[in-house]
């Protein structure tokens, strides 16, 4: 008889953000992943659609997707936290980045296995 274990994450992702702390869920399903992304990639497709004609409006809808996706792998405490500080563009890139490499595919944790999405 064949046996093999499986390690799954338990322990949440933590980000540090100055003197703030987001916890992750430890793992997530590939297709809520994917549906969250899908979101995402449809606001960022229209601002480059817009071209030159970016204006605040476009811009706020991209920072409001992108939380609206951090947003949906926080544990709550992290949620409500997150909806009062305010961060700037380029730290919810990186965030978003992280996460991706965490639960679309890409190795996250630092031990160069495979994640949860894949």
């Amino acid at each position: 008889m064949a046996e093999r274990s499986f390690a799954i994450n338990t322990k949440p992702h933590v980000a540090t953000i100055g003197k703030y702390k987001l916890s992750f869920e430890p793992e997530v399903l590939g297709a809520e992943f994917a549906d969250a992304y899908a979101t995402l990639s449809g606001a960022q497709k229209k601002v480059k659609a817009a071209e030159d004609d970016i204006g605040a409006t476009e811009l706020m809808a991209v920072n409001a997707s992108m939380r609206e996706f951090l947003s949906r792998f926080m544990l709550p405490d992290s949620k409500e936290l997150f909806e009062t500080v305010r961060l700037p563009d380029r730290v919810l890139v990186q965030l978003l980045e992280w996460i991706a490499e965490l639960y679309g595919g890409g190795s996250g944790n630092g031990r160069g296995g495979s994640s949860s999405a894949s």
